[in-house]
């Protein structure tokens, strides 16, 4: 009886312990499944399967901060709704990219350079993206 409560003593808190940071690193990653970007009053919104993406994918595969042709943004300053998530923050109206070529640009060139692989991609075509309510 002894070994047991030995046991639990051991055992019960390192399950607290265990699911307190899994608790934490998951609100620290909270994001929402899916992005709604409407960019074009006559298109349709476009929604962006996040969670499908960081599944496969780090998050400076796509947040960027290019100095001297180099990525130097820090994972860490990623924060749901701050600055460094919004592509809209850099890519502005005095930005040598706009945020259209930039989304654009990211999206198509990413999903357009796996169609020669066998590796599943994701839509290049207006529609597929822009989706039209009815």
């Amino acid at each position: 009886m002894k070994i047991l409560q030995k046991i639990d003593f051991v055992i019960f808190p390192l399950i607290f312990i265990v699911s307190f940071i899994l608790l934490i690193s998951s609100l620290l990653y909270a994001q929402p499944d899916e992005i709604e970007f409407c960019l074009e009053k006559n298109r349709g919104a476009v929604m962006f399967p996040h969670d499908l993406h960081m599944e496969s994918y780090d998050c400076l595969d796509c947040h960027h901060d290019f100095q001297n042709g180099e990525n130097v943004l820090d994972e860490s300053d990623l924060e749901e709704d701050g600055d460094n998530v919004k592509c809209k923050s850099c890519h502005n109206a005095e930005a040598k990219t706009k945020v259209r070529e930039a989304f654009h640009g990211q999206c198509m060139n990413c999903h357009n350079s796996y169609k020669m692989t066998a590796v599943k991609t994701g839509p290049s075509l207006c529609g597929e993206c822009h989706i039209l309510k009815k």
